[in-house]
């Protein structure tokens, strides 16, 4: 029992305590917010950075609204006591926003507004939109455009459901953006350089956060040059446990025997797996497995042997590797090195059933599906009939049979004879990008188009590597 006098009348001061009595914990108060100050970000006019000190806070966001949007929220992020900053995407340019930056604590929530104003767009995104038809699933679209900015800027660009630019990055003076995805980390990564995956030119993938600032670089390891066509990285939780990378080397080939040079230039590519510190884990060169008599043609015009279109992780850990310039797609050991099967080409290990265009040509992007599908972009280069489609086989692999049991092929035929992409939707519908047509189309399981999407420019559709639907601008959440 605590006992307490009348020092002054209203004023009782505490005099003793009883042993046993629980000690006095002031109820903490709501957390301080001060010096909120809006400011442009660097790499993107659609978007703010607002800085503040916080005081008491466990996390804090930003909540905003401009002329046009519905009210929007940044996600909660973790802070403590002191400076922090925060950063709103996805804004609309020449618009007046309020920014509340809302703090939260074990006292309460504390909310305080500062007001900005967003620039307008850089002259050549100006023109840049989504022509839609349909109505497209929930999420952004994620577009690599070829060119976009001559042979010396790479950009990435996001548009929205309506088809408004609502997120970029421009990669100034390090030549053109080639794949690029979301990470599981919520950052983007991207190729950038002057490379089809052959030209002995330096190049990388950059790790950029959504709000821009660049966080790491990837390469191959030194001489060797970094493929363009795809990069993975695996993450615990969000901690970087494993870099995948193609690279190539450059060297002389005897092509006397199908009208060739003595000693011509051809690169060959390998698998490389490097820890998170750098150090090589595992490699697979496919100049090991591969000479030029296993091209599908008998004259091959291509600079490289095997070509690489894509790289994937299959559920078990294993490599799909896509060989665009052999037809063929392979499951590789992600320890030994050896082939698990290979399908399509010359080394075709399957028996095919029920596809009307007899395999694939050329295709991109191959990936293994939760259910054990084989989906892919079938480019058909030198196909009949012509037109690009996606396609989906179900594998048994120990029999080893191959059954087409779904495909989209526009009609009329769209040609796109090289990149493109093909994503399928937790919802069941597939994205398919027709790269060199600028089209994207998203199709219902009975291939029905809900959806048709032209990437446009000033004059004419833009090209572009991959166009892949992501659900948020700010963390992964599956599309």
């Amino acid at each position: 029992m605590s006992v307490a006098r009348q020092a002054l009348p209203g004023l009782w001061l505490l005099a003793a305590a009883c042993a046993g009595d629980a000690p006095f914990h002031p109820t903490p108060g709501p957390p301080v917010l001060a010096a909120l100050e809006a400011a442009a970000n660097p790499y993107n006019v659609l978007a703010v950075a607002v800085s503040f000190t916080v005081d008491g806070a466990d996390s804090a966001r930003i909540v905003y609204r401009g002329a046009g949007d519905p009210e929007q929220a940044t996600p909660f992020t973790s802070v403590q006591d002191g400076p922090a900053r925060l950063v709103a995407l996805g804004l609309r340019p020449a618009t007046a926003y309020t920014l509340d930056v809302e703090a939260i604590g074990a006292g309460g929530l504390t909310r305080l507004s500062v007001g900005a104003t967003t620039d307008t767009l850089p002259a050549l995104l100006r023109s840049a939109h989504l022509q839609i038809s349909g109505t497209p699933s929930p999420g952004y679209l994620l577009v690599t455009p070829e060119f976009f900015g001559g042979a010396s800027d790479g950009y990435l660009l996001v548009f929205d459901e309506a088809g408004v630019l609502r997120w970029y990055r421009k990669f100034a003076g390090e030549g053109w953006a080639v794949e690029a995805k979301q990470q599981q980390n919520g950052d983007f990564t991207v190729y950038l350089g002057q490379s089809f995956g052959y030209q002995p030119t330096a190049g990388r993938f950059a790790e950029v956060h959504p709000a821009g600032d660049e966080v790491r670089s990837f390469r191959v390891s030194a001489p060797s040059f970094t493929d363009p066509h795809e990069m993975l990285l695996s993450f615990a939780d969000t901690s970087l446990v494993a870099v995948h990378l193609l690279g190539y080397d450059v060297r002389p080939f005897d092509l006397t025997s199908i009208g060739g040079s003595p000693v011509a230039p051809l690169a060959v590519h390998f698998i490389e797996r490097l820890g998170a510190g750098g150090d090589i884990q595992f490699t697979w060169n496919s100049g090991d497995n591969y000479s030029i008599s296993d091209s599908p043609v008998a004259n091959p015009g291509q600079l490289d042997l095997v070509h690489p279109s894509s790289l994937a992780l299959t559920p078990d850990g294993n490599y799909l590797i896509s060989l665009q310039a052999l037809d063929e797609v392979s499951e590789i050991d992600a320890r030994s090195g050896a082939y698990l099967w290979r399908f399509g080409g010359r080394h075709n290990e399957f028996a095919m059933s029920n596809d009307p265009g007899g395999g694939f040509q050329g295709q991109h992007n191959a990936q293994i599906l939760p259910n054990g599908h084989l989906l892919l972009l079938d480019d058909r280069p030198r196909g009949s009939p012509a037109g690009a489609r996606a396609v989906e086989y179900a594998l048994d692999v120990p029999a080893r049979t191959a059954q087409l049991v779904w495909e989209y092929r526009p009609d009329p035929a769209v040609m796109s004879p090289i990149m493109g992409s093909v994503q399928r939707l937790a919802n069941g519908n597939t994205l398919v990008g027709f790269a060199t047509a600028g089209r994207v189309d998203e199709v219902s399981p009975s291939g029905a188009v809900v959806a048709q999407t032209a990437v446009v420019g000033e004059a004419a559709p833009i090209q572009f590597y991959r166009a892949l639907r992501i659900r948020s601008l700010y963390r992964y959440e599956q599309p």
